[in-house]
């Protein structure tokens, strides 16, 4: 499942008077329930084959793959969910971006994983990365600064 299939169903949830669904698809069973208490620990809530999202409500705040909020004219790129970070797309291969590098809108900077698969994160904004927040295979939490993004690019 893919980061826009799973806040599809999000959407649904909100908007929608149930409290709770679970979906499975191909092998993975994802649950999205209402009323979960934020900052709680993401495997102290639920088993770890099944997922229990935050409620669609506490994630208005991210709308879209990766939150850009203004930080001393630095952008922040958030993690959209909570995972694994990884720089490149397998073990030995170059990195997505490095700081100094130029990014376009589009462009992919890091894999998120989760539940075994991995998601790609693109930027979405230009710019110059000035920061790379987490260490490479460090877990990540849902909101999480990943990189500072200078979209002056001096």
């Amino acid at each position: 499942m893919d980061v826009r299939y799973l806040k599809k169903l999000i959407q649904l949830v909100e908007t929608s008077g149930i409290s709770e669904l679970e979906i499975e698809d191909g092998g993975t069973k994802v649950r999205i329930g209402k009323g979960q208490v934020a900052g709680v620990p993401y495997q102290a809530v639920l088993p770890a084959a099944q997922p229990v999202y935050p409620a669609a409500a506490q994630l208005v705040a991210v709308e879209k793959a990766a939150e850009l909020k203004e930080e001393k004219n630095l952008l922040e790129v958030r993690s959209p969910m909570v995972g694994t970070f990884y720089r490149s797309p397998r073990p030995g291969a170059n990195t997505y971006v490095n700081v100094g590098d130029r990014v376009e809108v589009g462009q992919t900077l890091c894999i998120l994983e989760a539940m075994k698969i991995m998601n790609e994160l693109e930027s979405e904004v230009a710019g110059v990365v000035r920061e790379i927040c987490v260490e490479n295979g460090q877990p990540v939490e849902f909101g999480q600064r990943l990189f500072l993004v200078d979209p002056a690019g001096r």
